[in-house]
C-alpha cells in the first residue's frame, strides 16, 4: 500500500515538472503562485523550496527531518524498553510478552521507582522531539511561502547613494538669489 502511495507521488510530481517546461521552452513566463509553493512543501517536504529555485535548502530540511525522527524513534525505543523492564520489575508484564535479555538486566539492577524515572523520562523526549518534528515540517511549509512571496523581489546589488553637484533654478524670482540659479548638492539614493 505504501509502495502505490511513493508511485503516485513520483507520477504527480513528474507531471508537474512535465507540464512546466513546455511554456519556460517557448519563452513564456508563468507567474509564481506562493501557494502552490506552499502546497507543494506541504506534499512533500523541500519541494516548495525546490519550486521557488532554493535548491540548496532541501538537504537542510531532511537532515532537520530525519534528525528530529531519529531522536523521536530512539527515545521512543527506549521508553518501551524501560516500560518493559519496569513492568517486569512491578510484575505487571503480560502474559505471552518475552522480554530481551537486556530489559531482564534492567529490571534486576535498578529499583522500581528509578526504572519509573527513566521511563517518564524517555516518554517526555519522544513527546518533545515529535512537536519539534512536526513544528520543522511547518517551518518547512512556511519557508516555502515566504521565499515564493518574495520570489519575484528585486534583491540586486545596485544599492548606491551619489553626490553630485548641481545648479539649482528657484521657483519664484523674488527669492533672495533675485531668480539666479544657486550651485548645490544633489544625493540621488538608488535602489
Amino acid at each position: 500500500m505504501a509502495l502505490h502511495r511513493v508511485h503516485l507521488l513520483l507520477l504527480s510530481l513528474t507531471l508537474t515538472l512535465s507540464l512546466s517546461t513546455p511554456a519556460q521552452a517557448q519563452g513564456v513566463k508563468r507567474p509564481h503562485s506562493a501557494k502552490k509553493a506552499a502546497i507543494m512543501s506541504a506534499c512533500l517536504p523541500g519541494l516548495g523550496q525546490v519550486y521557488n529555485g532554493k535548491w540548496w535548502k532541501v538537504p537542510i530540511v531532511y537532515a532537520g527531518l530525519g534528525g528530529l525522527g531519529y531522536m523521536a524513534w530512539d527515545n521512543y525505543t527506549d521508553y518501551k524498553t524501560y516500560l518493559t523492564a519496569y513492568k517486569i520489575k512491578t510484575g505487571d508484564l503480560e502474559e505471552g510478552v518475552t522480554p530481551t535479555e537486556y530489559e531482564l538486566q534492567l529490571s534486576e539492577y535498578y529499583q522500581a521507582s528509578q526504572l519509573q524515572s527513566y521511563k517518564d523520562s524517555y516518554r517526555r523526549n519522544f513527546e518533545l522531539f515529535c512537536i519539534l518534528t512536526v513544528a520543522w515540517y511547518g517551518l518547512n511549509i512556511i519557508d516555502a511561502t515566504v521565499d515564493g512571496h518574495l520570489y519575484n523581489y528585486d534583491i540586486s546589488d545596485d544599492l548606491s547613494l551619489s553626490v553630485d553637484p548641481t545648479f539649482i533654478t528657484p521657483a519664484s524670482p523674488l527669492l533672495v538669489s533675485g531668480g539666479k540659479p544657486q550651485t548645490g548638492i544633489a544625493l540621488t539614493l538608488h535602489f
